[in-house]
């Protein structure tokens, strides 16, 4: 037989767990002893809200509490009664006191009554695993001189001293088998056995797993049939089967009696190790010759604990299919096995809703961010150098055609025109003068003259006339405010404002890449804006730019859209969502089409398919 795996150093149980409990024998103090083991079974519960150790003279008492958890705290009433119930009954007593958990567990030595153990656990019940751990502390606390009664010199310590050779001897290999076959090979010799047998569960039944000295097997041999029979007999009945045993006992031994004539052997013993329905094995012991009552009180003693450890190993050296297998039965069994209902009922909507989303069809739709800009943008300049006197209106304001919106100073100007039209009157006497005189020649010069001022005048009144800033059509300033510069210079073709003509938009959307290959001049959309969130608007794809703008970390393209009507309010510069409208597809398509496309770009970066 080869195992699947080698377990890892990690994996391996920390022997220094036992040697705690060993050195804990050899406390003297029982004041130190009982605070410590109370200490060591805290630990392995994973946490104790309260508890008390209640010990005694057997069966007679009077019985005191010897230790109590936290230290030196005194238990609630509800656990002292549940401590009282356990001894007076002689068996464990599970309650519950509102949201805490009380368990009892009676002290008992060859049926002798010693005292009781009452707890109550963090946990809101005991596994067990628990249950394991408290059995397991009870079995040391047994080993103890203070609390030994009746019991040979040394009998509980020589049980305890074989337990703990027999796990450090597990624990010397890294290789599940070679630890198991050192394990039943010293306990066999320990126990003066013939043979001791290891199984444990497979499928429906108990599969041999291995022999003390023998290191293979072959499986269609008779003796391992017999064996897997005799450990499936005692995993059925939940407790230890021998052979031969009490006559009058409702114990079916039909297996172990066929096992001990086939093969020759005068006392068998099956005990039978449990972690949960699917985690269990057995351990058999054969004698060929009449045993000594101490040899089948240790193998009693020592099989259930060992058995729990090996088991823990076999689960770790399992590979990753068999953990996974493990890890996908229960709730395979919950959806398939009895019970369960709502589970059951779980599994029955969650399957609906994938075949609902798997053939269900919706629309396909790609969303992007939109944005308004006007359909023409004018630009006002200044016509030339002057000086800012009034600044009437400013960005964001409506505007008529003709309104005034800033006015430059214009007095230089009026200046210069009163002084054109001077000389204007006075080369029209002199031209007169030259005329009454006949003086063609002198008439011909003063006229150029004329002619030159007159021009000059045009340009100064074209230009006063350009000093005021008019808006030239009905629109929006989207840029421009000279409030804050009145008095200041400005130069000749400074923009002063930017109007866009009002109820004449385009929409803006920036595509990401991953969808811009979806999208088609013609296809249509709904734009729902900021500002207007309960009043959609349809719009018409009209331009896709083939050129990509890099912007918040990804690629953009610019896809322009015509709004098939104006909502009042409309202003160049508004946000909000567009969505075009594709085709239609599943919907299990629409919503995994990211993580599809996220999926299929890695596996091509990492691996090229």
């Amino acid at each position: 037989m080869k195992n699947d795996s080698v377990k890892s150093s990690s994996d391996t149980p920390n022997p220094e767990k036992y040697m705690h409990w060993f050195r804990l024998l050899h406390e003297e103090s029982d004041p130190v002893f009982f605070s410590a083991w109370f200490n060591l079974l805290n630990d392995g519960l994973g946490g104790i809200q309260e508890g008390v150790l209640v010990l005694g003279p057997a069966n007679t008492g009077p019985f005191e509490p010897k230790a109590s958890w936290p230290y030196k705290t005194p238990c609630s009433a509800a656990l002292m009664a549940a401590a009282e119930q356990a001894m007076e009954l002689c068996r464990p007593v599970m309650q519950r006191a509102g949201a805490h958990l009380l368990f009892a567990m009676p002290v008992v030595h060859n049926n002798d009554l010693l005292g009781v153990l009452a707890i109550s656990p963090n946990s809101p019940g005991l596994s067990i695993q628990q249950k394991n751990w408290i059995q397991w502390g009870l079995g040391w606390l047994l080993g103890h001189g203070s609390v030994q009664a009746g019991a040979s010199d040394g009998e509980l310590n020589e049980r305890l001293i074989l337990l703990l050779e027999l796990l450090m001897s597990s624990l010397d290999s890294d290789d599940l088998e070679q630890a198991v076959q050192t394990v039943l090979s010293q306990a066999s010799v320990s126990l003066n056995c013939d043979r001791i047998a290891l199984g444990f569960a497979h499928r429906q039944g108990v599969k041999l797993f291995s022999l003390a000295n023998v290191a293979e097997f072959s499986r269609k041999i008779d003796l391992v049939q017999d064996l897997e029979a005799a450990m499936v007999e005692a995993v059925d009945q939940g407790e230890a089967v021998a052979w031969p045993g009490d006559q009058d006992s409702l114990v079916i031994r039909d297996a172990h009696r066929a096992l001990a004539e086939r093969q020759g052997n005068h006392t068998l013993l099956s005990i039978p190790f449990i972690r949960d329905r699917e985690q269990y094995g057995v351990l058999t012991f054969e004698w060929a010759e009449e045993p000594e009552t101490d040899n089948i009180e240790l193998a009693t003693a020592v099989a259930p604990i060992l058995g729990q450890v090996l088991l823990k190993g076999r689960n770790q050296d399992h590979g990753w299919l068999d953990h996974t297998r493990r890890l996908l039965a229960t709730p395979f069994k919950r959806v398939f096995g009895a019970g369960y209902l709502g589970t059951k009922m779980l599994a029955m909507g969650a399957l609906a809703l994938v075949l609902f989303f798997s053939l269900a069809e919706g629309e396909f739709r790609i969303d992007s961010d939109a944005r308004l800009e006007g359909a023409l943008n004018r630009s006002l300049a200044a016509p030339f150098d002057a000086y800012l006197e009034q600044a009437i209106l400013r960005a964001g304001q409506v505007v008529k055609a003709g309104d005034l919106l800033a006015k430059l100073d214009d007095r230089d100007m009026r200046l210069e025109l009163a002084k054109l039209e001077s000389q204007e009157a006075q080369y029209t006497r002199q031209l007169q003068l030259a005329q009454a005189s006949w003086d063609s020649a002198q008439a011909g010069v003063i006229s150029a003259q004329l002619a030159q001022v007159q021009a000059q005048l045009t340009l100064v009144r074209t230009m006063l006339q350009r000093t005021e800033i008019r808006a030239p059509f009905d629109a929006l300033i989207t840029s421009g405010d000279l409030s804050q510069d009145l008095g200041l210079p400005i130069s000749k073709g400074q923009v002063l404002f930017e109007l866009a003509p009002l109820a004449d938009y385009r929409l803006v959307l920036d595509v990401p890449e991953a969808d811009i290959g979806y999208l088609q001049v013609g296809q249509r959309g709904e734009l729902v804006l900021k500002a207007f969130p309960d009043q959609p608007a349809h719009f018409e794809v009209s331009l896709i730019t083939p050129l990509a703008e890099a912007r918040d970390g990804q690629n953009l393209f610019r896809v322009e859209a015509q709004l098939d009507a104006f909502t009042e309010g409309m202003r160049p510069g508004l946000e909000g969502v567009g969505k075009v409208s594709v085709d239609e597809r599943k919907l299990i398509w629409i919503w995994t089409r990211e993580l599809r496309h996220w999926l299929s770009l890695s596996l091509w970066k990492w691996f090229g398919v």
